[in-house]
Protein backbone atom coordinates (compact mmCIF):
# COMPACT_ATOMS: atom_id res chain seq x y z
CA UNK A 1 0.00 0.00 0.00
CA UNK A 2 2.83 2.38 0.88
CA UNK A 3 4.78 1.54 -2.29
CA UNK A 4 1.66 2.18 -4.42
CA UNK A 5 1.15 5.58 -2.79
CA UNK A 6 4.81 6.48 -3.35
CA UNK A 7 4.54 5.50 -7.03
CA UNK A 8 1.45 7.67 -7.51
CA UNK A 9 3.18 10.61 -5.82
CA UNK A 10 6.26 10.20 -8.03
CA UNK A 11 4.11 10.10 -11.18
CA UNK A 12 2.30 13.26 -10.09
CA UNK A 13 5.62 15.06 -9.63
CA UNK A 14 6.86 13.95 -13.04
CA UNK A 15 3.62 15.09 -14.68
CA UNK A 16 3.89 18.48 -13.01
CA UNK A 17 7.49 18.80 -14.22
CA UNK A 18 6.52 17.85 -17.80
CA UNK A 19 3.74 20.44 -17.71
CA UNK A 20 6.23 23.13 -16.68
CA UNK A 21 8.56 22.22 -19.54
CA UNK A 22 5.61 22.15 -21.96
CA UNK A 23 4.61 25.65 -20.89
CA UNK A 24 8.17 26.82 -21.50
CA UNK A 25 7.96 25.27 -24.99
CA UNK A 26 4.74 27.16 -25.66
CA UNK A 27 6.38 30.37 -24.49
CA UNK A 28 9.31 29.75 -26.82
CA UNK A 29 6.95 29.13 -29.75
CA UNK A 30 4.96 32.27 -29.03
CA UNK A 31 8.14 34.33 -28.80
CA UNK A 32 9.30 32.95 -32.17
CA UNK A 33 5.95 33.79 -33.79
CA UNK A 34 5.98 37.23 -32.22
CA UNK A 35 9.47 37.94 -33.57
CA UNK A 36 8.51 36.92 -37.09
CA UNK A 37 5.25 38.91 -36.97
CA UNK A 38 7.13 41.96 -35.75
CA UNK A 39 9.55 41.67 -38.65
CA UNK A 40 6.69 41.32 -41.10
CA UNK A 41 4.90 44.32 -39.58
CA UNK A 42 7.90 46.65 -39.62
CA UNK A 43 9.92 45.48 -42.55
CA UNK A 44 7.48 43.80 -44.91
CA UNK A 45 8.35 43.90 -48.57
CA UNK A 46 7.96 41.49 -51.44
CA UNK A 47 10.25 38.46 -51.11
CA UNK A 48 13.70 39.13 -52.43
CA UNK A 49 16.14 36.85 -54.18
CA UNK A 50 19.06 38.79 -52.80
CA UNK A 51 20.90 36.68 -50.17
CA UNK A 52 21.89 39.87 -48.35
CA UNK A 53 18.32 40.48 -47.22
CA UNK A 54 17.91 36.89 -46.08
CA UNK A 55 21.13 37.21 -44.13
CA UNK A 56 19.81 40.31 -42.42
CA UNK A 57 16.57 38.51 -41.66
CA UNK A 58 18.56 35.58 -40.18
CA UNK A 59 20.64 37.94 -38.03
CA UNK A 60 17.45 39.62 -36.80
CA UNK A 61 15.71 36.36 -35.93
CA UNK A 62 18.83 34.78 -34.45
CA UNK A 63 19.70 37.89 -32.46
CA UNK A 64 16.31 37.89 -30.77
CA UNK A 65 15.44 34.20 -30.54
CA UNK A 66 18.83 32.75 -29.58
CA UNK A 67 19.04 34.61 -26.23
CA UNK A 68 15.36 33.92 -25.63
CA UNK A 69 15.69 30.19 -26.26
CA UNK A 70 18.90 30.09 -24.23
CA UNK A 71 17.08 31.72 -21.34
CA UNK A 72 14.16 29.30 -21.66
CA UNK A 73 16.62 26.38 -21.81
CA UNK A 74 18.24 27.71 -18.63
CA UNK A 75 14.83 27.83 -16.93
CA UNK A 76 14.12 24.27 -18.05
CA UNK A 77 17.51 23.14 -16.71
CA UNK A 78 16.89 24.88 -13.38
CA UNK A 79 13.44 23.28 -13.15
CA UNK A 80 14.96 19.85 -13.82
CA UNK A 81 17.71 20.45 -11.26
CA UNK A 82 15.08 21.56 -8.75
CA UNK A 83 13.14 18.33 -9.28
CA UNK A 84 16.30 16.27 -8.90
CA UNK A 85 17.22 18.13 -5.70
CA UNK A 86 13.77 17.48 -4.25
CA UNK A 87 14.05 13.82 -5.16
CA UNK A 88 17.52 13.70 -3.59
CA UNK A 89 16.24 15.32 -0.38
CA UNK A 90 13.38 12.84 -0.22
CA UNK A 91 15.79 9.97 -0.83
CA UNK A 92 18.03 11.21 1.98
CA UNK A 93 14.98 11.56 4.25
CA UNK A 94 13.83 8.03 3.38
CA UNK A 95 17.32 6.67 4.01
CA UNK A 96 17.41 8.49 7.33
CA UNK A 97 14.02 7.07 8.29
CA UNK A 98 15.15 3.62 7.20
CA UNK A 99 18.32 3.95 9.26
CA UNK A 100 16.30 5.03 12.32
CA UNK A 101 13.87 2.15 11.84
CA UNK A 102 16.78 -0.28 11.49
CA UNK A 103 18.44 1.15 14.61
CA UNK A 104 15.20 0.72 16.57
CA UNK A 105 14.83 -2.80 15.25
CA UNK A 106 18.42 -3.62 16.25
CA UNK A 107 17.84 -2.08 19.68
CA UNK A 108 14.71 -4.19 20.15
CA UNK A 109 16.58 -7.31 19.04
CA UNK A 110 19.49 -6.51 21.36
CA UNK A 111 17.06 -6.01 24.27
CA UNK A 112 15.34 -9.31 23.52
CA UNK A 113 18.69 -11.09 23.30
CA UNK A 114 19.80 -9.59 26.61
CA UNK A 115 16.57 -10.53 28.38
CA UNK A 116 16.67 -14.04 26.96
CA UNK A 117 20.23 -14.54 28.22
CA UNK A 118 19.50 -12.92 31.58
CA UNK A 119 16.42 -14.97 32.42
CA UNK A 120 17.99 -18.16 31.12
CA UNK A 121 21.04 -17.59 33.34
CA UNK A 122 18.82 -16.67 36.30
CA UNK A 123 16.88 -19.90 35.76
CA UNK A 124 20.17 -21.81 35.63
CA UNK A 125 21.23 -20.17 38.88
CA UNK A 126 17.99 -21.26 40.56
CA UNK A 127 18.45 -24.76 39.14
CA UNK A 128 21.90 -24.90 40.71
CA UNK A 129 20.46 -23.81 44.06
CA UNK A 130 17.67 -26.39 43.87
CA UNK A 131 20.16 -29.13 42.95
CA UNK A 132 22.34 -28.56 46.05
CA UNK A 133 21.92 -31.15 48.77
CA UNK A 134 23.60 -32.35 51.95
CA UNK A 135 22.19 -35.86 52.38
CA UNK A 136 24.01 -36.37 55.68
CA UNK A 137 22.21 -33.35 57.16
CA UNK A 138 18.99 -34.12 55.29
CA UNK A 139 18.76 -30.72 53.63
CA UNK A 140 18.50 -29.80 49.97
CA UNK A 141 17.80 -26.82 47.75
CA UNK A 142 17.70 -23.35 49.26
CA UNK A 143 17.55 -24.84 52.77
CA UNK A 144 21.21 -25.80 52.30
CA UNK A 145 22.13 -22.11 52.58
CA UNK A 146 20.39 -21.91 55.96
CA UNK A 147 22.56 -24.80 57.12
CA UNK A 148 25.71 -23.21 55.60
CA UNK A 149 24.91 -19.87 57.27
CA UNK A 150 24.55 -21.55 60.68
CA UNK A 151 27.79 -23.45 60.17
CA UNK A 152 29.60 -20.25 59.20
CA UNK A 153 28.31 -18.37 62.24
CA UNK A 154 29.46 -21.20 64.51
CA UNK A 155 32.90 -21.23 62.88
CA UNK A 156 33.26 -17.45 63.26
CA UNK A 157 32.28 -17.63 66.92
CA UNK A 158 34.71 -20.48 67.59
CA UNK A 159 37.52 -18.53 65.90
CA UNK A 160 36.60 -15.29 67.68
CA UNK A 161 36.26 -13.64 64.29
CA UNK A 162 32.86 -11.96 64.60
CA UNK A 163 34.07 -8.39 65.11
CA UNK A 164 37.22 -8.15 63.02
CA UNK A 165 36.77 -7.89 59.21
CA UNK A 166 40.24 -9.24 58.38
CA UNK A 167 39.94 -12.21 60.73
CA UNK A 168 36.38 -12.86 59.57
CA UNK A 169 37.60 -12.88 55.95
CA UNK A 170 40.39 -15.32 56.75
CA UNK A 171 38.01 -17.60 58.66
CA UNK A 172 35.53 -17.50 55.78
CA UNK A 173 38.26 -18.61 53.35
CA UNK A 174 38.80 -21.76 55.43
CA UNK A 175 35.05 -22.33 55.49
CA UNK A 176 34.87 -21.73 51.73
CA UNK A 177 37.55 -24.33 51.02
CA UNK A 178 35.62 -26.92 53.01
CA UNK A 179 32.47 -26.24 50.93
CA UNK A 180 34.05 -25.13 47.67
CA UNK A 181 32.14 -27.72 45.66
CA UNK A 182 28.91 -25.89 46.47
CA UNK A 183 29.97 -22.29 47.05
CA UNK A 184 32.43 -22.05 44.14
CA UNK A 185 29.87 -22.84 41.45
CA UNK A 186 27.20 -20.74 43.16
CA UNK A 187 29.26 -17.55 43.48
CA UNK A 188 30.90 -17.80 40.05
CA UNK A 189 27.53 -17.88 38.31
CA UNK A 190 26.04 -15.22 40.59
CA UNK A 191 28.96 -12.86 40.01
CA UNK A 192 28.90 -13.36 36.25
CA UNK A 193 25.16 -12.71 36.13
CA UNK A 194 25.55 -9.36 37.92
CA UNK A 195 28.58 -8.55 35.75
CA UNK A 196 26.54 -9.34 32.62
CA UNK A 197 23.87 -6.83 33.67
CA UNK A 198 26.47 -4.22 34.56
CA UNK A 199 28.16 -4.49 31.15
CA UNK A 200 24.94 -4.36 29.10
CA UNK A 201 24.30 -0.95 27.42
CA UNK A 202 21.01 0.96 27.35
CA UNK A 203 19.06 -1.09 29.88
CA UNK A 204 17.52 -0.40 33.29
CA UNK A 205 20.25 -2.15 35.25
CA UNK A 206 18.58 -1.51 38.59
CA UNK A 207 15.46 -3.31 37.41
CA UNK A 208 17.32 -6.49 36.54
CA UNK A 209 19.57 -6.50 39.60
CA UNK A 210 16.46 -5.96 41.76
CA UNK A 211 14.92 -9.03 40.13
CA UNK A 212 18.06 -10.97 40.96
CA UNK A 213 18.13 -9.72 44.55
CA UNK A 214 14.51 -10.78 45.00
CA UNK A 215 15.64 -14.39 44.36
CA UNK A 216 18.16 -14.36 47.21
CA UNK A 217 17.31 -15.68 50.67
CA UNK A 218 18.53 -14.13 53.91
CA UNK A 219 21.11 -16.88 54.32
CA UNK A 220 22.41 -16.28 50.81
CA UNK A 221 22.80 -12.57 51.57
CA UNK A 222 24.81 -13.43 54.67
CA UNK A 223 27.14 -15.68 52.67
CA UNK A 224 27.50 -12.98 50.01
CA UNK A 225 28.51 -10.48 52.71
CA UNK A 226 31.32 -12.69 54.01
CA UNK A 227 32.37 -13.85 50.55
CA UNK A 228 32.90 -10.25 49.40
CA UNK A 229 34.89 -9.40 52.53
CA UNK A 230 37.36 -12.13 51.59
CA UNK A 231 39.77 -12.30 48.71
CA UNK A 232 37.24 -14.46 46.85
CA UNK A 233 35.03 -11.47 46.08
CA UNK A 234 36.62 -8.32 47.49
CA UNK A 235 38.12 -6.96 44.27
CA UNK A 236 35.45 -7.81 41.67
CA UNK A 237 32.14 -8.80 43.26
CA UNK A 238 32.08 -6.39 46.22
CA UNK A 239 32.04 -3.22 44.04
CA UNK A 240 29.03 -4.60 42.16
CA UNK A 241 27.28 -5.47 45.43
CA UNK A 242 27.76 -1.86 46.56
CA UNK A 243 26.78 -0.42 43.19
CA UNK A 244 23.49 -2.29 42.92
CA UNK A 245 22.57 -2.55 46.62
CA UNK A 246 22.46 -6.34 46.57
CA UNK A 247 22.40 -6.42 50.40
CA UNK A 248 19.49 -3.98 50.65
CA UNK A 249 17.13 -6.63 52.06
CA UNK A 250 19.68 -7.89 54.57
CA UNK A 251 17.75 -9.33 57.55
CA UNK A 252 17.68 -7.21 60.72
CA UNK A 253 17.67 -10.02 63.28
CA UNK A 254 19.60 -10.75 66.44
CA UNK A 255 22.08 -12.65 64.28
CA UNK A 256 23.04 -9.55 62.30
CA UNK A 257 26.85 -9.41 61.87
CA UNK A 258 28.80 -6.97 63.99
CA UNK A 259 28.77 -3.34 62.90
CA UNK A 260 32.52 -3.50 62.19
CA UNK A 261 31.81 -6.00 59.42
CA UNK A 262 28.91 -4.00 57.99
CA UNK A 263 30.87 -0.75 57.72
CA UNK A 264 33.52 -2.58 55.70
CA UNK A 265 30.99 -1.97 52.93
CA UNK A 266 29.80 1.37 51.58
CA UNK A 267 26.27 2.02 52.83
CA UNK A 268 25.11 1.84 49.18
CA UNK A 269 25.41 -1.93 49.43
CA UNK A 270 22.46 -1.82 51.87
CA UNK A 271 20.45 0.72 49.90
CA UNK A 272 21.90 3.80 51.60
CA UNK A 273 21.56 2.85 55.29
CA UNK A 274 23.27 0.19 57.37
CA UNK A 275 20.90 -2.43 58.83
CA UNK A 276 20.26 -2.46 62.58
CA UNK A 277 19.13 -5.21 64.88
CA UNK A 278 15.37 -5.44 65.35
CA UNK A 279 14.24 -4.38 68.83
Amino acid sequence: MSNSSDTVADLAKLEAHVQKLTRLGYVGGLVAVAVILAYVFWFWSPPSRDPQYWGQFGDYVGGLLNPTFSFLALLALLATLGLQMRELRESVRELSNSAEALAKQNETLRQQTFEGTFFQTLRLHNDIVNAISFPVHRVSGRACFDWLARELRGTLINEHATTNPEKAAATYLLFYRDHQAVLGHYFRLLYNLVKFVDAAPNIDKRFYTNLLRAQLSSSELLLILYNCLSSMGRDKFKPLVEKYALLKTFPTTDELPDEALLVAYADSAFGGAYPKRAL
